[in-house]
């Protein structure tokens, strides 16, 4: 494992201390104070992620319809049930 602090991990160090910090100076009795505990119930620990070839990656890209792709996914997602909302390709 790589015991250099990178700047990611000192930010999410920072992060973590900064919550507890302020949920160890919080009245549990609020449901807010309940709810800031929430989060660490589903916690993951930092993980990294395989280097991936930025080429392959790319192509994919490409092959489902580059960028326009995905940006009608977030348009149709965004749009939802609404049948007033309509989106036209120019």
């Amino acid at each position: 494992m790589n015991t250099i602090p990178t700047p990611r991990r000192l930010a999410h160090w920072a992060c973590a201390c900064a919550l507890a910090a302020g949920l160890a100076h919080a009245d549990a009795s609020t449901p807010a104070a309940a709810e800031a505990a929430m989060p660490f119930d589903t916690y993951q620990a930092w993980r990294d992620t395989p280097i991936a070839d930025w080429r392959a990656l790319n192509d994919r890209v490409h092959a489902v319809g580059g960028w326009r792709a995905y940006l009608r996914e977030a348009q149709d997602a965004a749009a939802g049930d609404d049948p007033h909302a309509h989106h036209h390709q120019h």
